[in-house]
């Protein structure tokens, strides 16, 4: 029976052998980790709403004819005035931006009208010797073309994606690396350098659309960029004044061995305009990718924690508004300090941050973090449903709760009056002359420029809950904004969402006299691409743009998922 044990011995090790071998190939010829499933599973489809979303389509038409009759081929239309203006070098920002938008509404003959136009601008061209504004350029050109080639395969579009990806790749032919923010591209014989000032969101917003670049081209020198871009801010992360966090302002010129390290910027931290989508990004780029590297996975966790614990707050709000609300402020490390002052003051800008953290919170698997992505969503509703036009303001300012976790916070009468009429709580001398809501401390800047970010989270959390609760708050939302900011020419900016006067209106040929906030001659390309977009797919069938199968940069131009395809 000898024999019997060797050839059971034998076997053995060649079932090990097979298994160890095949285990090698399993792991070499590993995808991307199994798709992580964000939005809501709708078992019962629901409807799209279709006046609600036609009501969307119509303003963006009204919208968009203007532009195409009174400044085609600009960067933007003046909606009070008419006028066109150039914003961005004069590469047609509105068009570009508008592209994905005009697919998505199902503008079909505008779309092709768009591209066709789209194929005849010159990026190595500009207007008026142009400064390139990197940040705003990728987000916006660079977002536009990338979104509109993924949604429509116009294999046309391929050539003035790499026209345009390799002239805002040139930014970063400098020294050290670093990219120049702000810089004339493709003048001969013109040395770059990375400035010596950026904010966090100039620098920290470029990995999602050079690795989408890298994906569609197969070129993996914008992926080399994105890794040489994500390992420099890795290595900045802890040496911050609020370790996990990075400052509103970096130093890209000052390096370390000019090596891609950042010197300490300022002080200040936030998730508002100057920092915003560097955060947004470390949880869109490690999607993009597949979860493939663990390196913006390990910057989302540090730096979630720090803003949970630095930035985040629970408002002093009235009972009849006590929904589970937080805010982001800001946080200022003084050097003489230990722990950060917080500022309560939150801006329009940093509502995009109630999405961020709901979608991070499937990716990673934090349940908790929904929570908070909910909470911070809520304050951007309140903040829209309290203010005098029903639409949130720039940037206001709270009372914070008194107890340190915030979670009693009942409303006081008297004790809101005594806070509120504190000098340094009033924004004129007289306390009297200017009275806000209850819950708005201070209104530091009352306009409102066509802003998405509070929507923008509003439809995540529609699209993650199924809950139509937030497909009423949405529509509240859009009501109020059509309505003050409805113009002849398109849509204008508000001056302040916190006075009302009265002005004539013209109405279907009629003359109305009405009480409105009064406007600005601005329109941003932002109120077609993202604005009524995310008011578009909010309203609409879920199955489209799925957050399962697509990801939004943060001007909503979303990018196609391809399980497969990590990177390089």
């Amino acid at each position: 029976m000898a024999w019997l044990n060797v050839a059971h011995r034998k076997l053995v090790k060649l079932a090990f052998a097979v298994f160890t071998l095949f285990g090698i190939i399993s792991f070499l010829t590993a995808g991307p980790s199994k798709p992580t499933r964000i939005q809501h599973n709708f078992q019962r489809k629901p409807l799209a709403q279709s006046a609600r979303q036609h009501a969307v389509k119509r303003e963006f038409y009204h919208a968009w004819t203007a532009y195409k009759d009174h400044a085609w081929m600009a960067d933007g239309l003046m909606p009070l005035s008419g006028s066109r203006k150039q914003q961005f070098c004069g590469w047609s920002a509105t068009l570009v931006d508008s592209l994905d938008t005009l697919y998505i509404m199902g503008f079909d003959d505008e779309f092709q009208e768009a591209v066709n136009a789209t194929l005849t601008i010159d990026f190595s061209g500009t207007v008026g010797d142009c400064v390139v504004n990197l940040f705003e350029s990728t987000i916006r050109y660079l977002g536009g073309l990338l979104a509109a080639y993924d949604l429509s395969n116009d294999v046309r579009l391929l050539p003035k994606l790499v026209e345009l990806g390799n002239l805002l790749h040139s930014a970063f032919r400098t020294p050290n690396g670093m990219p120049c923010t702000h810089c004339k591209l493709g003048a001969k014989d013109v040395l770059l350098r990375a400035p010596n000032s950026a904010s966090l969101a100039d620098v920290g917003s470029l990995y999602l659309e050079f690795a989408r670049l890298a994906q569609v081209t197969q070129d993996d020198k914008y992926m080399r960029t994105v890794e040489f871009l994500a390992d420099a801010f890795s290595r900045a992360q802890n040496q911050s004044s609020i370790a996990g966090l990075w400052p509103e302002i970096v130093i890209p010129s000052s390096t370390d061995g000019d090596n891609g390290r950042f010197a300490k910027g300022n002080f200040r931290y936030s998730l508002g305009a100057l920092s915003d989508s560097a955060y947004e990004y470390l949880v869109k780029t490690h999607l993009l990718l597949g979860k493939s590297t663990k390196i913006y996975e390990s910057m989302w966790k540090s730096a979630s924690r720090q803003i949970k614990r630095h930035l985040l707050f629970r408002a002093f709000i009235p009972p009849a508004n006590k929904a589970d609300v937080i805010f982001s402020g800001i946080a200022t490390m003084v050097p003489s300090g230990d722990e950060p002052m917080l500022e309560t003051r939150t801006e329009h800008l940093a509502c995009f941050s109630g999405g961020m953290f709901a979608i991070a919170s499937r990716i990673f698997n934090e349940p908790r973090d929904f929570d908070v992505g909910k909470q911070i969503t809520n304050g951007c509703v309140w903040a829209y449903h309290n203010s005098p036009t029903g639409i949130m303001p720039e940037a206001l300012t709270t009372l914070p709760c008194s107890t340190g976790d915030g979670k009693q916070c009942a409303w006081n009468e008297s004790y809101w009056d005594q806070e509120s009429r504190r000098p340094a709580n009033c924004l004129m001398a007289d306390c009297d002359k200017y009275t806000f809501p209850p819950g708005f401390l201070q209104v530091s800047d009352p306009s409102y420029k066509l802003r998405p970010e509070a929507i923008e989270s509003v439809f995540v959390m529609w699209r993650m809950t199924g809950d139509e609760y937030w497909r009423d708050v949405g529509w509240s939302m859009f009501e109020s904004i059509i309505e003050h900011t409805r113009s002849a020419y398109g849509h204008a900016s508000l001056l302040s969402t916190m006075e009302m006067f009265d002005q004539d209106r013209y109405e279907k040929g009629l003359m109305v006299r009405k009480v409105l906030a009064r406007r600005h001659d601005d329109m941003e390309s932002f109120w077609f691409a993202e604005t009524l977009k995310y008011f578009y797919l909010l309203f609409s069938d879920p199955g489209l743009i799925s957050l399962d199968e697509w990801v939004l940069n943060t001007e909503a131009h979303p990018f196609r998922l391809t399980p497969g395809i990590r990177g390089f």
